[in-house]
């Protein structure tokens, strides 16, 4: 039986063991922070929660997702990725039947990813990069080794796979289904389990929770959790999900190789899908100060999404390309992956951009003068008075949100080799729209909550969110 009291921390008592024990166990694996407990809001603020919002929301989304998961692996398997075929041809009990099952291969393949690349994490030298002051003004800590990490996994998967054919990459395409499925039955308890660390092992300050269940299962408690000494949001988001999303494309082209002949749509969806990929790990320290890391809590909507929805939702236009190939003139490949590496490129000297302004203090040029800044002032939870550097030149005085337009297009050219007259190809792309137009309107509210009449003039001067003089 545990006994613990609030007052004391992490102080714990377990029928007879030291205390001292007990905590620095605790504090190794669930690096827990002194503090204690996750405080509970006043009961007044809770009441303020719409019903919407603290239970219909949280509890539709997450039936909606799961379903999603297991809708779209049985439409690519047993109905060539065709929604309409789905609802014409099958009954409920066939769905059923068809519902890929988990298996010991999947939860290897799982389990084994998930292994490698929390080594790679921890022991892949890397400087220690901190993210934005958290509300409670405390720097999360990364370890700047992305892109190490990346070139081992795909130089691992390229050398070591055909040489020792230990790595048998070309069949991940016909357990993708039981990976899922497998990846949900992991996901939703570990949810369960950060949802009670928040609440009860913080990792930090940060951890706030409203006491509705549902909202908070959904959100998260814990801003940065950690364990084992690991990012959990570093490792989840960043190597287990997106270096997964890298390297599963890579096998999908083996196995469709392997099964016939390599398909010009699956070269050019797999090589623009791979070099954004390795551009997203080149900036992976720019990603840690982005709305999901400093804002989203480390809830079902985060955890959940990057270990389930992105295998399938994200998936889903190399998923129905593998066994529906675009076989296009070599002319058209070209011209649509010449597209999508100018807007790879936009996107990230869009990036550049703004972290050179902020690096040298406006001290360089952008688009050949001198960037026009907005030095803003703001105030943690604690009162302490910081700055930062609103960007008004270059790319940024297009729109507030400029980089989701390049974003936008890149996935539009790589969704472009599925299957146009199929929907579920198009998941992604669709998925992303509203993500960002969400997403920027979710940004605008912290920036103006958090800069006030800084965030304003910016609006003033900037005013449109993505695409100018529309949105």
């Amino acid at each position: 039986m545990v006994k613990r009291r609030a007052s004391e921390g992490a102080t714990t008592e377990i029928d007879g063991v030291p205390s001292r024990i007990v905590s620095r166990f605790l504090q190794w694996t669930l690096v827990c922070h002194p503090s204690g407990k996750a405080p509970l809001p006043p009961k007044e603020d809770r009441l303020e929660m719409s019903f919407i919002r603290a239970y219909f929301w949280p509890l539709f989304l997450l039936i909606f997702t799961l379903a999603t998961t297991v809708v779209i692996p049985v439409t690519v398997y047993h109905y060539g990725g065709s929604l309409g075929r789905l609802w014409a041809e099958t009954t409920l009990e066939l769905f059923v039947q068809q519902i890929p099952r988990p298996t010991c291969t999947a939860a290897a393949i799982l389990f084994g990813w998930t292994l490698i690349q929390g080594l790679l994490q921890e022991l892949v030298p890397g400087a220690k990069i901190y993210g934005p002051p958290t509300p409670a003004g405390e720097r999360p800590e990364y370890v700047d080794n992305g892109i190490k990490c990346w070139i081992i996994t795909h130089v691992g998967w390229v050398i070591l796979g055909p040489m020792t054919n230990a790595i048998p990459c070309g069949q991940l395409y016909p357990n993708m289904g039981s990976v899922i499925t497998t990846a949900n039955l992991f996901a939703v308890p570990f949810c369960v389990f950060l949802y009670w660390k928040g609440r009860v092992y913080p990792s930090s300050r940060d951890a706030v929770w409203t006491g509705i269940f549902p909202f908070d299962f959904f959100q998260g408690v814990e801003l940065h959790p950690r364990l084992l000494n690991l990012n959990v949001k570093q490792l989840l988001n960043c190597r287990v999900s997106m270096m997964g999303w890298s390297l599963s494309h890579l096998c999908f082209a083996q196995y469709q190789y392997e099964n016939g002949v390599l398909s010009s749509g699956m070269i050019v969806h797999v090589s623009l899908l791979v070099l954004y990929l390795f551009k997203f790990f080149w900036w992976e320290a720019g990603y840690f100060a982005s709305i999901d890391i400093i804002h989203d809590r480390c809830g079902y909507y985060i955890v959940w999404g990057v270990l389930c929805w992105v295998p399938t939702c994200y998936f889903s236009p190399g998923f129905t390309l593998v066994e529906q190939p675009m076989y296009w003139p070599a002319s058209t490949a070209a011209i649509v992956f010449a597209v999508g590496i100018l807007a790879l490129w936009v996107n990230y000297t869009a990036d550049y951009q703004r972290q050179v302004a902020r690096a040298t203090d406006g001290n360089c040029l952008i688009w050949g003068r001198r960037p026009d800044l907005i030095r803003a002032e703001y105030t943690t939870s604690e009162g302490v008075t910081r700055k930062s550097l609103l960007l008004v030149s270059g790319y940024w005085s297009i729109s507030r949100h400029f980089n989701y337009i390049p974003e936008l297009t890149l996935a539009l050219m790589w969704s472009l080799p599925a299957n146009i007259q199929l929907a579920l190809p198009w998941a992604y792309w669709g998925f992303l729209f509203f993500l960002l137009i969400d997403r920027s309107s979710r940004d605008d509210e912290k920036c103006r909550e958090k800069y006030g009449k800084y965030w304003d003039e910016y609006c003033r001067r900037v005013p449109y969110k993505i695409i100018p003089y529309v949105y």
